[in-house]
Order: C-alpha cells, then structure tokens, then sequence
C-alpha cells in the first residue's frame, strides 16, 4: 500500500518516537479513564468507549495510524499473557516481529487492558501496552508496493479465553486482487487460507496456565 522514502533517518526516527510517544500518552489515558470491563468471565472483547473516548480515537485513526484497544478478564488462574505480532510473505511465517510477555511466579485470574497502536509513516510498527507495561519493535517492517490491495481490522465481539488457545485479534491482509476477509479466527484454523496473499499480518494472543 506504501512506498516509503527515508530521507534523513536520524531526523525521521526522532519523528517517528514524538509520534509513538503521542499515541502512548493518549491512549494511556484512555485506559486509565474507562471502567469498562470484559463482559463476562474468560474472554477477550474490544474495549467499549464513551463518545468522547472515540472522538479522541478517530483523530489518531488517520493518516497511517490505528489505535486499538480491548478489555480481558478471566475467572480460571492462568502464569502467563501473551501479546504479540505475527508476519508471513506468501504464506510463510517471517518474523513475530513486537509484542508482550507477562510471566507470573503462580497461576492467578488475570484482568486488564490492551492497547496496541500502529504506525505506517516509516513501514509498519506497532507499539503494545497493557497494565503500565509496552514493548516497541525496533525496525520498522516496510511493505514498498504501493499497488497491492490491503483489507484489515480488529475482532468486533467478545472471544472466549482457553488455555494455551491463540486468538487472533486483528487481521491484515495485502493482495494484488480481490481479497476474502474472513472471520478472524479462520486463519488460526485453516493456516492455508493465507497462502495466495503476498503479505499478511496478526495480532494475536494467547494465556496459558
């Protein structure tokens, strides 16, 4: 979808982190305003905003930018909440390229907030945070075909939490053609669906006890 032109990296790099840290500060205080929780126990939903929480969303949702945010929360005791990003060319795995690992010394029921915000301006990036933790991918992952289709988006209803279970949370597929977005979930359980698209990217999860 981009081609992308650097310039002065130094001067591009110190521009793409006031970015990072803009989105991160806005999106910090999303979390921390909302009382919204998962709706029920053992799942992970988009978050639910007020109006004003949008409005804020929507100005950053622009220009090569996304802000996604979601609630989790189980009753099971689970160690270990995992967050991260998935990338295949062509159908095969290239790199888990950013994400979160949160490791407890015992099994406890887990509750929080997911913020994962993307950037396009230097390829993409992706910055998680959740419960006060992020994580940055140090290079960007740069897609230079300004040609190709791109169809994505996040989950839009509740997932339910299973031990060891991945969850996709947000798809993005890239193509030349026409492009089949299917339910989310699909490309965990039928991997071969993904094989006639040059690029595609997850956002995935996953909690294990």
């Amino acid at each position: 979808m981009y081609l992308y032109s650097f310039g002065d990296i130094k001067v591009m790099n110190a521009l793409l982190n006031k970015l990072i840290f803009a989105i991160f500060f806005i999106s910090g205080c999303l979390l921390g305003c909302s009382g919204s929780i998962a709706r029920i126990e053992n799942e992970i939903s988009p978050k639910e905003l007020t109006n004003d929480q949008k409005d804020i969303v929507n100005l950053f949702n622009a220009n090569g930018q996304e802000i996604l945010l979601f609630d989790y929360k189980t009753q099971e005791t689970y160690k270990s909440v995992e967050f991260w990003v998935e990338i295949y060319e062509d159908g095969v795995f290239v790199s888990r390229s950013a994400g979160l690992h949160q490791v407890s010394d015992e099994a406890k029921p887990v509750e929080g907030q997911l913020a994962v915000l993307i950037t396009q301006n230097l390829g993409f990036q992706w910055v998680f945070s959740t419960n006060g933790s992020s994580h940055a991918n140090s290079e960007p992952y740069i897609i230079a075909d300004d040609t190709l289709a791109r169809a994505y988006g996040p989950i839009n209803e509740p997932l339910a939490i299973q031990d060891g279970k991945e969850i996709v949370l947000y798809t993005s597929i890239f193509s030349y053609g026409n492009i089949a977005f299917l339910e989310h979930q699909s490309y965990t359980e039928q991997p071969e669906l993904i094989n006639n698209y040059p690029f595609v990217q997850f956002i995935k999860c996953k909690f294990s006890k």
